[in-house]
Formats: C-alpha cells, structure tokens, sequence
C-alpha cells in the first residue's frame, strides 16, 4: 500500500534527480506520479497503453452490442486528390447502442503503404513516418476489408479528412456511414479549451503517442469511453444519435467580402473550388439556425437570400462533392 509519509521524507532527506533504485525503494513511479498529484501543484499524464485497454475491456457484455470501426489516417499531404495514403489505424470495437458503453476491443489493424512519390518533409515532420519506413510496404487489403465488413458505422475525429484518403484508396469505404467526432460531439459547450485529440486525452489525464494512426485510434477510444464533463452524458451515445441525421452543407453565395472574419469565427470553411464559405450543420434544427443566423449576421436583410445546399445522408454523409454527382443546388430562402 502506497505511503505517502515515506515520499514527504525522502523529499527532504534524498538528493534530486532520484536514481531508479530510489524510486522503486519508494514504490515504484506511480507512486511519486500519486505523490506529486497529492501536493495540489501538478498534473501527471500517465501514458495510454492499448494492450491495457484491451484487456480492460475483454470481458465487458453489451446488451445491444453495435460494431464500430474507428479509423485514422496518416497521409503525404492534406489534399486527397493529389495526396497519398501510406498509414492506416483501425480498431473495431462494441458500443452498446442504447447506453453508449464502450464494449468489447473485437480486431485491430496498423499497416504501411510505400506512395508513388517521396514523401514530403512537411509531412514527415507532423507524424514522423518516412520513406525508408514505407519502402516496400504494402496494406493487407484482404484485413481492411474484412474490418470494414464487420462493421455498421465507421468513426474518424476529422472524418472530411479521413473518409476522403480511405475511399481514394478503398472505394468500398463510400458504401458506409460515417460519423465524425471532431464535429458532432459537443466539446466546446461541454467546457472543454480545444477540440484536438491531444487536448481531449489531457483532460482525462493521459498522452499518447500521437500521430501515428493505430495510436490515435485507442486515443479517440479512450476519449469517448468516458462521460462528458459538465452534462455526465456519454460520447458513443450521443455520437450514435448525431449519425443518423442527414448533414446540411451550406454555402453562402456571394458572401460580402468584410464578413470573412465573421464567417470563420462561426465555423465556416473556404471551399477553394467552388470559392464560398461552407459550413456542415448536422441535423434540420442546426441547418434552420444557420441559415437565419447568415439572413441576419452576414446578409443582414429581412429577406429571402440565396444559399447553396447538399444534403448528404447515410453513406453520402461527408462525402466530397464530386462524389456520386453531388454538388451544390442554389436556392432562395
């Protein structure tokens, strides 16, 4: 049993830095982890360990088990029509759908991909993976498709950006609904400073290895196996319910210039192809309140105004534009 007494001793009477001997004469790191965390003035960021998740998790029994494939990317770029795809996470799990408990770690898979072209050091330098390490490699598509197969919903924490490189290189990919956690959950309303992965684990007191693509998977599994901050409310939960609403794209056409500002502060994004600030509202009520907040925020009449839409429901839920000859439909509302 941990006796803090022992470390408020060795604080005075051992020399700092400890050796390694010191600290398991102590009780072993996470005894001085809980030490220090007892003094009120630090944090300890424990390190997320999934072989620990899986076993934790082993036995746990759902009532109305659904299969979920949470899935993350590394890439050569941003653009996933000139970019390459060359790491894949995915771990397929059970979520219980009535409650949003996290079950049962079902399969896991990590694998590299060697591009057509170098990767670039910019990109390098955000994930760490270079070309000696792809050089060679290839995925096992038979695994990603058998993963895939399984699944009922797949989950990204920027799905835009994930679903885009999967389907380039799986079209089977655009077959499934996805779901995103980045944009569907309510991070910020639940007090939370950031929306970053990284930021999330640090809320509940963990780091990971980031930006690595299976590492990030247990990552977002860990964040969303926990219960909100301030409502109590459980992620998975919510997340189900937010994947079956259609999403609204909305363009503002012919946006003032001035309102640019505006428009970013509210969540927009600029859609460099088609030159109009977009947004994607999830759900009819969140669409209804955006466009009356662009009627009076950035057109500013009480009038009608004409707007861009693209509905997309069910496997079209974030998919691109170009993709199964969707695209915007112009409309006075």
């Amino acid at each position: 049993m941990f006796d803090p007494t022992l470390l408020d001793a060795a604080a005075v009477s051992t020399p700092l830095p400890l050796t390694p001997e010191q600290v398991d004469a102590l009780g072993g790191p996470e005894c001085l982890a809980a030490w220090l965390e007892r003094s009120g003035d630090y944090k300890v960021l424990r390190r997320l360990r999934a072989e620990a998740m899986v076993a934790g998790l082993a036995g746990r029994e759902l009532r109305e088990p659904l299969p979920v494939l949470v899935v993350d990317t590394e890439t050569t770029g941003l653009d996933a029509g000139h970019a390459e795809l060359i790491e894949v996470g995915m771990v397929l799990l059970e979520v219980d759908r009535a409650t949003g408990e996290t079950g049962r770690i079902l399969a896991q898979y990590g694998g590299l991909e060697q591009p057509t072209k170098p990767i670039p050091p910019e990109s390098t330098a955000v994930h760490g993976i270079t070309d000696a390490m792809v050089e060679g490699q290839r995925f096992d598509d038979a695994v990603v498709l058998d993963l895939l197969r399984q699944a009922k919903l797949c989950v990204a924490h920027n799905a835009v950006f994930d679903r885009a490189f999967m389907v380039q290189r799986f079209p089977e990919f655009s077959r499934t609904t996805w779901a995103c956690t980045l944009q569907e959950l309510p991070w910020y309303a639940e007090g939370y400073a950031s929306r970053k992965l990284e930021s999330l684990l640090a809320e509940r007191a963990v780091f990971h290895g980031a930006h690595r693509a299976v590492e990030d998977c247990f990552a977002l599994v860990h964040v969303l196996s926990g219960p909100l901050k301030q409502s109590g409310c459980q992620p998975w939960a919510l997340l189900l319910e937010s994947a079956e609403q259609d999403i609204y794209r909305i363009a503002a056409v012919k946006a003032p210039f001035e309102k640019k500002d505006v428009l970013k502060a509210r969540g927009f994004s600029w859609n460099k192809d088609d030159r109009v600030w977009e947004y994607q509202a999830i759900g009819f009520a969140q669409g209804k309140e955006l466009i009356e907040w662009l009627r009076a925020e950035v057109y500013q009449t009480a009038g009608k105004i004409e707007l861009g839409f693209c509905v997309q429901a069910g496997a079209q839920r974030y998919a691109g534009l170009g993709e199964q000859d969707l695209g915007w439909r112009k409309k006075l509302v």
